[in-house]
């Protein structure tokens, strides 16, 4: 199955959209809707944050714009092409070239070094040696990991660890970048360092980035804010 996407970018849509997404898993006689008929946009180069509780749905919410859950009703548009129609295959193929994922327990490989870690992805996408380099040594001097770049991830600091998921993230050139809480494992300062290096991305190289948090704190760096409970938005900017 082709994937249309860029393709279609000479006429405008939001990066990522839901439109009237329900999300209902069935627990043996219950159902329990993670998301109840949700709307919401990311628009290109913009931050937007999904804030709520523990089970308000913000999770369910970033997993539909990733592709790595399915609608029970509704649709996922990714660039105005219905992802949720995608198989498994060609969801796969869209994530690697689309989407870049940051997450909480930073998600790296510890034996191996920051710079391994963020061009592994390129590895996958067997792009040339050369270009997985040029790439890789960019995005690490961009979260200023330059001269960490040798470093084993074990031997990096919690804040480090994240900024070398957000290099990875970024190293493929995706289109999108979704983050579930980046910050949870880091103490307040560092916290703030990550959600500054979000926003300079967004600020000055232009990416696209939609993440979820429960920290207020986090909400001051988002361009729009949606607010979520039992799996309805009750505040969006």
């Amino acid at each position: 199955m082709a994937i249309p996407l860029r393709e279609k970018e000479s006429t405008y849509q939001p990066v990522v959209a839901l439109d009237s997404v329900h999300r209902i898993y069935q627990t043996g006689s219950t159902e329990v809707h993670a998301l109840a008929g949700v709307t919401m946009t990311v628009e290109a180069g913009q931050l937007v944050v999904l804030h709520g509780r523990s089970g308000s749905g913000k999770t369910t919410a970033l997993n539909m714009m990733g592709g790595l859950d399915q609608p029970t009703r509704g649709k996922v548009l990714f660039k105005g092409t219905d992802i949720s129609t995608f198989n498994e295959q060609t969801l796969t193929q869209w994530r690697r070239r689309e989407v870049g994922f940051v997450f909480q327990s930073f998600g790296l490989l510890p034996y191996l070094t920051a710079s391994e870690n963020v061009e592994l992805p390129l590895k996958i996408t067997k792009q040339p040696p050369a270009e997985r380099r040029r790439r890789t040594a960019n995005c690490l001097e961009l979260v200023g990991l330059k001269e960490r770049a040798s470093h084993r991830i074990m031997e990096l600091s919690g804040g480090e660890q994240q900024r070398v998921g957000i290099a990875r993230a970024f190293v493929t050139e995706p289109s999108l970048i979704l983050a579930d809480e980046p910050t949870g494992e880091l103490d307040f300062q560092t916290s703030m360092r990550i959600m500054g290096l979000f926003r300079s991305l967004v600020d000055e190289e232009g990416v696209t980035i939609c993440l979820v948090s429960h920290d207020p704190a986090v909400q001051e760096f988002g361009d729009k804010v949606y607010e979520l409970a039992d799996g309805r938005i009750v505040k969006g900017d």
